[in-house]
């Protein structure tokens, strides 16, 4: 499917309540935005007459909040398929059975989990995701199921930062086919506005250090980042303690691999020394309370984090281990749990978790700017809320409301690159049936139900 969109196009989103930035924080005010080809172009009280006469397109947006569209800033987009899969597991049970399935999945499984994802996000205001998956389009497929999840990103409509997890050494047969996969992928997609890659190695514990090495020259070579799981269990902590006598943050940043923008996820039992090394390597790190507490890992030092200054993003992780993936739960949940972890009221507030999900994961993914906000020049990755439901009344701080009240389900319309993928929340960009109906099947083929 062709979303490349035409340049020329104009459209206006009408009398709206736009988030807008304000200093440090974010006002809502009443606004027209102006969308010229894929990027936002103005943002006024009101647009002028004539360019309404010269717009293709106008959006009432009365009673709607317009802002920007949240960044999940790490997911496994094809684990959709693992919904209610491998529930109420400890860690390592948890990813033994995984695992086990993963190992029979193929390009067109992970297409297909990873559409599903896509309709979710879209539908809950999710406009662009950091995916690390197991599974390269084969050569020469940018789209349709053979071009698996990188593929599905394209086809959805969805903005998409992927890396393929990549695991063992450096120079093992195995590791070698996987790494030529996924730089042909990054070729194959070069010059995609949508889809863009970075580096996936999967951890630590499973990605050896000539690997970590090699991949990180690599990526400095083609001048893009990496993402990696560190220190999301005590069972990894104990294995690097035990192994390298470090943590993991540590022993990753021995090795070089901060030396190249990187997005660590998890860090639930980062130390005061792990924070400082990922202040001084200007380390993104992308929570994921829902996940760390569903597989009893913990809760992160957020307030260490906001002290520390460090760039915090949020991600859902993927649906084995979360069962959702909707920013606006995990932001409520971001909001509560990390108060409660820290036993302090003033941790982790609305405008600071907003800022997380938006602007927070822009900057992470190198995209600062020009994604997470709404301004002229910005791409005009877009959502606009319903504010007639009963969970934003009255409306005494809309802002407030976003995180501690919003479901998700309030989103009615989507622009992605300026494109709408989703209007009265019905999804424009795909076969949302199809997708259901490829998602049971496989589900089905794998012996996943009822197991």
């Amino acid at each position: 499917m062709d979303f490349h969109y035409n340049i020329g196009m104009k459209t206006i989103i009408k009398d709206g309540l736009v988030l807008l930035k304000d200093g440090e924080g974010y006002k809502i005010e009443k606004n027209d935005v102006l969308i010229d080809g894929e990027r936002i172009a103005l943002v006024a009280p009101e647009i002028p007459q004539k360019m309404l006469y010269m717009a293709d397109e106008v959006v009432d947006a009365f009673g709607k909040i317009v802002m920007p569209g949240l960044i999940n800033a790490h997911t496994h987009a094809y684990m959709s398929l693992f919904r209610n899969f491998a529930d109420d597991l400890e860690f390592y049970e948890w990813l033994d059975k995984v695992q086990q399935v993963e190992e029979f999945m193929t390009e067109e499984d992970c297409y297909w989990g990873t559409m599903l994802s896509a309709v979710e996000m879209i539908k809950s205001g999710t406009t662009c995701f950091v995916d690390m998956n197991i599974k390269s389009a084969i050569k020469g497929f940018t789209e349709g199921p053979a071009a698996a999840c990188a593929g599905a990103a394209n086809d959805s409509g969805i903005r998409a930062v992927i890396s393929r997890g990549l695991a063992g050494t450096a120079d093992s047969e195995e590791s070698l086919m996987k790494f030529g996969q996924a730089t042909a992928e990054m070729d194959a997609f070069a010059g995609n506005d949508r889809v863009s890659f970075m580096f996936g190695p999967h951890a630590p514990y499973s990605c050896m250090a000539d690997y970590l090495k090699k991949l990180t020259a690599a990526a400095r070579e083609r001048g893009i980042g990496q993402t990696i799981h560190l220190s999301e269990s005590e069972w990894e902590m104990t294995t690097m303690a035990n192994e390298h006598g470090m943590t993991p943050i540590e022993y990753v940043d021995s090795l070089g691999v901060f030396d190249v923008p990187v997005i660590a996820a998890h860090c639930v039992n980062a130390t005061d020394r792990d924070i400082q090394i990922m202040k001084e390597k200007n380390v993104s790190v992308a929570i994921n309370p829902k996940s760390n507490m569903k597989l009893g890992n913990g809760f992160a030092p957020v307030d260490k984090f906001l002290e520390a200054g460090l760039n915090i993003c949020i991600g859902t992780d993927g649906c084995g281990s979360n069962n959702c993936q909707n920013m606006f739960a995990e932001m409520n949940t971001a909001a509560l749990v990390y108060k409660g972890a820290a036993k302090k009221a003033r941790c982790f507030d609305a405008v600071e978790v907003l800022k997380a999900a938006t602007e927070g994961g822009a900057k992470a993914i190198g995209m600062e700017g020009q994604l997470g906000i709404i301004a002229p020049g910005a791409l005009a990755d877009i959502i606009l809320l319903d504010v007639f439901e009963p969970q934003f009344f009255p409306s005494n701080n809309l802002i407030s409301a976003l995180v501690y009240s919003a479901k998700g389900s309030e989103v009615d319309t989507v622009f992605i690159g300026g494109r709408m993928v989703m209007e009265g929340k019905k999804i424009l960009s795909m076969n949302v049936a199809k997708i259901f109906t490829e998602c049971e099947k496989i589900a089905a083929r794998l012996g996943m139900k009822n197991k």
